[in-house]
C-alpha cells in the first residue's frame, strides 16, 4: 500500500499522503490525516485517540508524541446508510451490542423487521465501540466528527472533546 506507514508523524512534510497500517490493514486518507495534523498542531504534546470519518468510513487514530501509532477503520457509516439507520442511535440497543457483540446480527434483523432505524443504528455503533474498546478505554478521545459517537462514548463514561 502506498502512503506513509505507521508509526509515523501525523504532520507530513509537504502535501500529506495517506496513512497506512499493515496490520490490521488500515488506511487514513490524506485529507483526514490533514485534519488530525491540524488538531495536533494546536495541541503539540497531546496524546490520545482521534475519531473522525466521512460518509462511508469511521476512523480511530491513536496519537502519541505527534505520531500516529495505530489506527482502525470501520464501515459503520456505510452500513448505516445502506441499511437505513438513523442519525440518533437507540442507546439500549447500543449498550446491548456493546456488551454482547455476538448478538449484533440478530439485533439488526429484529430492528429491520420492526422498521426501527434507531435500534439498527444502536446495534451497529455498539458493535464498533466494542471492537474499538482498546482505543477509547482509558484514553482521552477527541471527536473531530462527533456525530452519534461522542454521546455514545459519554454514555460509557468516556470523556470526549469535540473539536
Amino acid at each position: 500500500m502506498a502512503g506513509d506507514k505507521l508509526p509515523c508523524p501525523v504532520a507530513a512534510d509537504g502535501a500529506p499522503a495517506d496513512l497506512v497500517q499493515d496490520y490490521p490493514p488500515a488506511r487514513l486518507p490524506a485529507a483526514l490525516r490533514a485534519r488530525v495534523a491540524e488538531y495536533i498542531r494546536v495541541r503539540p504534546n497531546w496524546d490520545g485517540v482521534v475519531i473522525l470519518g466521512d460518509a462511508r468510513v469511521h476512523h480511530w487514530v491513536h496519537v502519541s508524541a505527534g505520531e500516529a501509532i495505530s489506527m482502525m477503520g470501520f464501515l459503520t457509516p456505510a452500513l448505516l446508510a445502506d441499511l437505513g439507520g438513523s442519525a440518533t442511535p437507540d442507546m439500549a440497543a447500543l449498550s446491548d451490542t456493546l456488551s454482547r457483540p455476538e448478538r449484533m446480527a440478530a439485533g439488526l434483523r429484529a430492528a429491520q423487521v420492526a422498521g426501527d432505524a434507531a435500534v439498527l443504528s444502536g446495534h451497529l455503533i455498539g458493535a464498533e465501540l466494542a471492537a474499538a474498546k482498546m482505543y477509547w478505554l482509558g484514553q482521552e478521545v477527541v471527536a473531530l466528527d462527533p456525530g452519534p459517537y461522542a454521546n455514545a462514548l459519554r454514555a460509557q463514561g468516556v470523556s470526549v472533546v469535540e473539536a
